[in-house]
């Protein structure tokens, strides 16, 4: 029989040759046998697997995350990142340093070392790419176990509590729970209210169960609100060991390279932004004053230094190409109104 897709109407069998009564199931009740469930899967899947997210039942895959548990190695395609225990990262997605870049800007850093396109870039101990905090994702990473996030960080494996239905609390959820179950296994459907701060949202999940351990889910959030917070989430495990191989030598770059390279490829940006912030003030004294406090601050995290040296009647903030050998510096300064301005001098 042809396997139907996730979120079917309760009622209808997974798999079996006909229809299965739904069965409410007492949400203290509910919430333990999950949570049982998701540990075995969890411990399962930390043994080697390969979790697959849609945002259809059956759609293309959006995001796959193995996980080879022997060589210590997690692959995240959503990214993408490799991350191997014991050295770190390898980011080419740009999550983690290249926040501030335009695709153009991301190019020209990218040809600077010789690449035609952005690089691998390798955070030596740093262990999983930082995810966001929003809660958009942190429903994605809490609600549907195991763990899509897998931390190589001794000190937070697993990343996330050993926990399907954390949600769920019987005081304030207000939740409901339904499980079908058939010869093929059991599925679990479960509604409730999530908030998070002034955000609510109704969430129905669908989790498939078989042989103890979890197989596929869904997570459908519907905010009502029309703030743009819905979200489908449709995931599928596999608890097989996977293949996880690491990027070519030739396309790795380190983290310190990679930031002078766009340091490089952003340094007008960056110091027509800096000039600007100066702009407006009508003292000479707090002028020079802001304009060192600001390129001390503008300075950390990165490879190529701006300066800022005295000119009459204000500063010149500069920085050097070390690509192109080229210095590119603007002029602030107090004009007769009086008042600060800006202008590219080179």
């Amino acid at each position: 029989m042809k396997k139907l897709p996730l979120g079917v109407a309760i009622g209808v069998g997974l798999l079996g040759a006909g229809p299965a009564a739904a069965e409410p199931v007492p949400l203290d009740q509910g919430v333990a046998e999950l949570n049982a469930v998701c540990v075995a899967s969890r411990e399962a899947f930390l043994q080697g697997g390969t979790v697959r997210l849609q945002l259809r039942p059956q759609g293309p895959d959006v995001q796959i995350q193995r996980y080879d548990p022997v060589l210590g190695r997690v692959s995240d395609s959503g990214w993408p990142s490799v991350t191997q225990r014991g050295v770190g990262t390898y980011d080419r997605s740009g999550f983690v340093s290249d926040a501030r870049l335009r695709k153009a800007q991301v190019r020209q850093a990218a040809r600077y070392l010789g690449f035609a396109q952005r690089p691998w870039v390798l955070t030596r101990d740093q262990f999983g790419v930082i995810a966001s905090r929003s809660f958009r994702q942190f429903l994605r990473m809490d609600l549907l176990a195991p763990d899509r996030f897998v931390d190589l960080d001794s000190a937070t494996v697993p990343a996330q509590p050993q926990r399907c239905a954390s949600h769920l609390l019987a005081a304030r959820a207000r939740a409901s729970i339904d499980r079908v179950t058939d010869m093929n296994g059991t599925t679990w459907t479960l509604s409730y209210r999530l908030d998070d701060g002034g955000t609510s949202a109704r969430v129905t999940s669908t989790l498939s169960v078989r042989d103890g351990l979890l197989t596929s889910g869904s997570a459908l959030l519907r905010s009502g609100n029309g703030l743009g917070s819905d979200l489908d989430n449709f995931a599928q495990w596999r608890y097989v060991r996977p293949d996880v191989g690491l990027p070519r030598r030739a396309r790795v770059v380190g983290q310190r390279q990679w930031i002078r390279a766009t340091d490089a490829a952003v340094l007008v940006t960056d110091l027509r932004y800096l000039a600007g912030s100066l702009e407006g003030r009508s003292t000479l004294a707090g002028l020079r004053s802001a304009a060192r406090q600001r390129v001390t601050a503008a300075n950390r995290g990165h490879e190529i230094a701006i300066r800022v040296r005295n000119v009459p009647r204000g500063v010149r903030l500069s920085g050097r190409n070390p690509y192109t050998d080229t210095t590119v510096a603007f002029d602030v300064v107090i004009e007769p109104k009086p008042t600060a301005v800006s202008r590219r001098v080179s």
